[in-house]
């Protein structure tokens, strides 16, 4: 009888040292990254970014952790090494403000150029 309580003393003791594990490293300990559901579920636990962080290198720091989600945060996260949307918005601000417009407050043209930009959102 003694031997038992032992054992499950030993078992218990080995059980709260994994949880302890898990709650210091995580999901590092025991983490399966072949299903997007749990990869997603930790992701979500993770705790939150500082504003002044660099998210893309948190990213790559973190690509063998989430390899599924790593893809889409490249993709929506990275700068297009384009200028078109800069140079639409410029050709709609000649386009609005014209010679027989010039008296438009600069508040006015931002508004009315801002609603061009994003009519098709409406």
């Amino acid at each position: 009888m003694a031997e038992i309580n032992r054992d499950m003393q030993i078992e218990t003791s080995v059980t709260k040292h994994n949880d302890a594990f898990e709650f210091l490293f995580g999901d590092e300990v025991n983490c399966d990254t072949s299903d997007s559901d749990i990869q997603y579920q930790h992701y979500l636990a993770e705790p939150q970014l500082k504003f002044d962080f660099y998210a893309l290198e948190w990213w790559k720091i973190r690509a063998s952790k989430y390899p599924l989600i790593v893809a889409l945060a490249k993709k929506y996260l990275s700068i297009p090494a384009t200028s078109v949307s800069s140079e639409r918005c410029f050709s709609t601000a000649g386009n609005i403000v014209t010679a027989k417009r010039s008296c438009l407050s600069p508040e006015t043209a931002n508004m009315l150029i801002f609603l061009y930009q994003n009519k098709q959102l409406l």
